[in-house]
């Protein structure tokens, strides 16, 4: 099975009874699995501890390390940096560990060290896989966002509250939609997993590790148990509006990284964020600007990858990521009321298919990278000014719901029509699981007789188009490893189409034979 081959519904249930199921490692976003090597000079009682860095490939630890046993990793590009580069990382790491709070003491049974980039520290124990990896020196606390200047001037982004006064009914339906709840601050209702007792735990496979997730009068924290060693990670804000789960950022300073547990929503559980490894505690992945923009309204990008200045993160997506940034429409209709034509605001209906395309692409038209300032974006931009086109892969399903509009450009409905995402989507307002509505909208060009299962299902058939035509499936790009087996939780595929297992499966459901 390839890494982009989707997954059929029976594949998915008997991956997800099988524990240790063979099906491909989930990508580890990580420099690879550490080799530490305990030399000891027995004459003079002196021993050392030489750790070898993770390779490419599939490699055996031979010498007395985290395991004897061979391991399976995946190829994995590692930045190279210059030595002066290494070297301001190695000063800031020092320098930033001198202001830190004292954690839990790390016990002298664990090995560490820094990676060779000098970005982040390894932990382990020596006869395990399992490791610690994290952005701060073992037995310190991650440190606290600092109040800094914004490296660039906001171009006028405002936040969805802006608009409220003028806007109102707009407004109140919008603050419930996905992309509102793009990101938010965590507190007990934003989070979806539980903080009670006997539920706000994640098991591993490992016995010596695992993960409790608590509330502390609204400070929220995950608290990761490793082999007798205890550390704190803080919540400190949400990813994700749980239509497949959330996911969940804290800050080190001013740069900003993704916890290791995050939240599924179909089976409402803990556990380990997409391509974790299930008995690890990585708290090192870097959240940069390109993941921002699709979660966010905006934030100030610093001088380095993740770094960013916090006061000025704008959460949620709001208004203007579709109609441009709002301080001068705000500004022009305060001191000019009797205005009433909308002023330097975008209408994207008003432009092209194509502009109108772009506008949602941004964010639903495959995983790409950006070749412009982050946030520079305007609706009736083109897209390839600002990102990389996105590559093969992204026409099938994928994370999140980053490849909708690349699928739906494969539909003979998008072909033969001048539809774009808005004739489907009302975007102000929360449509999520109402089906009906949706196939509402196919029966503008469609006719009920027109479906081959119209004189099995009846009158019935135009309640729900979608289920047989957009099915939701599961790819091997959003696996989640967990004790129990890989998860593979469902995303809808937006390529319109004709699916006879999708089909069967709804007669099914539908009591039809």
């Amino acid at each position: 099975m390839t890494q982009n081959k989707r997954i059929r519904r029976s594949e998915i249930q008997e991956s997800k009874s099988a524990v240790g199921s063979n099906v491909a490692t989930p990508p580890a976003l990580r420099p690879g699995i550490i080799g530490i090597a305990l030399v000891v000079t027995v004459g003079v009682g002196f021993g050392f501890y030489w750790w070898q860095t993770r390779g490419v490939g599939t490699e055996r630890v031979v010498n007395t390390g985290f395991s004897q046993k061979p391991r399976e990793l995946e190829p994995v590009v590692i930045p190279t940096l210059p030595a002066v580069a290494k070297e301001q990382n190695a000063e800031r790491l020092v320098a930033q560990s001198n202001v830190r709070e004292q954690g839990v003491p790390i016990p002298e049974t664990l090995l560490r060290r820094p990676d060779r980039t000098g970005k982040f520290w390894y932990v382990g124990e020596a006869d395990t896989d399992s490791l610690v990896e994290i952005p701060f020196p073992p037995g310190k606390k991650p440190g606290a966002p600092p109040k800094l200047d914004p490296v660039l001037e906001n171009p006028g982004f405002l936040g969805a509250q802006a608009c409220q006064s003028c806007h109102r009914d707009r407004y109140d339906t919008f603050i419930h939609t996905a992309h509102h709840l793009s990101s938010q601050l965590p507190t007990a209702e934003t989070i979806a997993g539980s903080f009670d007792a006997g539920k706000n735990e994640m098991r591993t496979k490992n016995p010596n590790v695992h993960f409790t997730m608590l509330n502390r009068d609204g400070r929220f924290i995950q608290k990761v148990s490793f082999y007798g060693w205890e550390f704190e990670i803080p919540i400190d804000f949400v990813i994700g509006s749980s239509k497949l789960g959330q996911a969940y950022l804290y800050w080190d300073f001013d740069a900003l990284y993704q916890t290791h547990v995050t939240h599924v929503t179909e089976a409402n559980r803990w556990i380990n964020s997409p391509g974790y490894l299930d008995g690890d505690a990585v708290y090192s992945r870097p959240i940069r600007s390109r993941c921002l923009e699709c979660h966010s309204t905006y934030v100030d990008s610093r001088d380095r990858e993740n770094h960013f200045t916090p006061g000025s993160l704008i959460l949620g997506i709001s208004c203007e990521r579709c109609h441009g940034p709002g301080k001068p429409h705000v500004d022009h209709h305060t001191l000019h009321p009797e205005d009433k034509k909308a002023q330097f605001v975008t209408v994207p209906t008003d432009l092209t298919r194509q502009q109108q395309l772009d506008v949602c692409g941004q964010c639903h038209s495959g995983s790409s990278s950006l070749i412009a300032m982050p946030y520079s974006f305007r609706p009736g931009n083109r897209l390839e000014d600002h990102y990389q086109p996105a590559d093969e892969k992204s026409i099938r399903n994928s994370v999140h719901a980053s490849n909708q509009a690349t699928r739906l450009a494969q539909s003979k409905c998008f072909q033969n029509s001048q539809m774009a995402c808005a004739d489907c989507h009302n975007l102000h307002q929360l449509e999520r699981g109402q089906l009906k509505v949706f196939s509402t909208r196919c029966m503008k060009c469609h006719e009920t007789q027109d479906c081959g299962m119209a004189e099995k299902v009846g009158e019935k058939i135009s309640d729900n188009c979608i289920d047989c035509h957009m099915p939701k499936e599961a790819t091997l790009n959003m696996q989640l490893d967990s004790m129990d087996g890989n998860v593979f939780p469902p995303l809808r595929d937006h390529f319109i189409h004709l699916d006879n297992e999708a089909t069967q499966e709804f007669l099914k459901n539908a009591g039809i034979e």
